[in-house]
């Protein structure tokens, strides 16, 4: 095993972490979208129940109940309904995406500690080669990958 096919292995690694990293910057972007979103309807939902309060207000000051005033708190209302069902919806869809994103990082976090795990063991086999012609060189030589290589192909 050559340093040529650890450096690979690094390499692999490094790409991996970038893919990784990408993915989580893209997914958290995605995130903030949907919670800008959700916010926005959330204000939307604060503006008309401080109308409906204000029109609850006038009614209870004045005490007359006009048909425009009651359209208008139906409306609001169904707003209110439809925002928060929508509000619902995005909710359950970010928790999803969540745990999508969690299961995903923990396969890649799986995956990096395999990989680690290898290039240990190839960092290991290197260092044995290296001890090994040595000891074949009678220990007066340092062994560089090149005569590694060149060792095991001759």
């Amino acid at each position: 095993m050559g340093e040529d096919e650890l450096d690979e292995l690094r390499a692999e690694m490094e790409e991996m972490r970038d893919s990784y990293l990408e993915e989580d910057v893209y997914q958290l972007q995605e995130l903030r979208r949907e919670l800008d979103r959700a916010n926005k309807n959330c204000r939307i939902l604060q503006y008309r129940l401080r109308k409906a309060e204000q029109k609850s207000l006038k009614v209870a000051q004045t005490g007359q109940v006009d048909g425009e005033l009651i359209r208008s708190l139906e409306q609001d209302l169904k707003v209110a309904k439809d925002v928060s069902v929508r509000l619902h919806h995005e909710l359950e869809n970010m928790e999803e995406k969540r745990v999508k994103a969690e299961d995903e990082n923990e396969l890649l976090r799986q995956q990096i500690i395999e990989v680690e795990i290898s290039k240990q063991a190839l960092q290991n086999e290197l260092d044995r080669t290296k001890e090994a012609l040595s000891c074949l060189t009678g220990g007066n030589m340092p062994v560089t990958a090149c005569q590694i290589s060149f060792s095991l192909t001759a």
